[in-house]
């Protein structure tokens, strides 16, 4: 699978959730498959489609349950904080983005690893120059279940449909 995307919805919405998703993006994959998590409100999508091109196929309609789409530009197994930090500077870098950007990270299943990646990262990017800040116009999401981690460098309000 080229594509992966993290689908959130409220929880007890998952069924719909992914009848959404899937009705959206089916006709551009067949194969697309939707997998329910260990977590409420939680869905994984796996697409043959690239996931900045899935994002924008998913993100082009209005739902009544999907609440958040994002999609993984880096996949990460394991919880290295360091190649969580270096896949998140690559796409800082691909952008050329010099002056603030907004920082959000979310990690399930493994208690404390948000706060270690958001101070790591946040110094990685001072070193360089660049500023966190919640008005910035992109923003880096490092988004986890258990040890899949995804990281991705969005316009903040693109997110939330």
């Amino acid at each position: 699978m080229d594509g992966v995307l993290l689908i959130t919805c409220s929880p007890g919405n998952e069924e719909m959730c992914e009848y959404e998703v899937g009705n959206v993006i089916y006709p551009y994959d067949p194969g697309v498959v939707i997998e329910k998590t260990m977590f409420k409100g939680l869905l994984i999508v796996k697409t043959k489609i690239d996931s900045i091109r899935a994002f924008n196929i998913l993100t082009s309609r209005e739902y009544g349950f999907v609440e958040k789409i994002i999609p993984f530009q880096k996949i990460i197994h394991g919880t290295k904080v360091d190649k969580i930090v270096e896949a998140a500077l690559e796409l800082v870098e691909k952008e050329n983005i010099s002056d603030y950007i907004c920082l959000q990270v979310r990690v399930r299943g493994i208690r404390g690893l948000s706060s270690t990646i958001w101070v790591s990262l946040a110094n990685k990017l001072r070193e360089k120059g660049i500023r966190i800040s919640n008005k910035a116009e992109k923003c880096i999401f490092v988004e986890s279940i258990n040890d899949l981690f995804g990281v991705s460098l969005l316009p903040k309000n693109k997110v939330h449909v």
